[in-house]
């Protein structure tokens, strides 16, 4: 009878974490998100690189280290493009504000980069200065 009930949680489990994999990531878009190779054969999108972002992680007044950053954003439309490019002051400024949060929530012990993080804070700044869904996804070339 525990044989039943042990394969029997464990198929539901399984059941569970496919439904979730099928709807997060291969049913198509999920809170705004747009996997690749989900656009349409029309949908070309642009690439738009920052300048490199540095910013100081600073710990009980002493510096600790530098992040380096390649960035650059996608977005679809060509009217998006010409925004992010006329507003990339601000969004700089967004991007470096965003970093020196990081800094201090950052646990001192952590040494390496949390890339996915970086993104998702960075992305948000994008949506406050551009508005939502202008920026699709930020790909981060370097992290040093």
């Amino acid at each position: 009878m525990k044989k039943y009930f042990i394969m029997l949680v464990l198929v539901l489990a399984l059941g569970g974490g496919g439904y979730f994999a099928w709807t997060e990531y291969f049913a198509g878009t999920s809170a705004g998100i747009v996997l690749p190779g989900l656009l349409s054969r029309d949908d070309k999108p642009f690439y738009i690189e920052i300048e490199r972002l540095t910013a100081p992680f600073i710990r009980d007044q002493r510096f600790v280290q530098y992040i380096l950053l390649d960035v650059s954003l996608e977005v679809v439309e060509e009217r998006d493009a010409d925004k992010v490019r006329q507003l990339t002051p601000r969004l700089r400024d967004a991007f470096l504000r965003e970093l020196h949060r990081l800094a201090t929530i950052r646990p001192a012990s952590q040494k390496l980069i949390n890339v996915a993080r970086v993104k998702a804070r960075l992305l948000a700044g994008a949506d406050r200065v551009l508005g939502p869904r202008v920026v699709r996804d930020v790909l981060v070339q370097l992290a040093h």
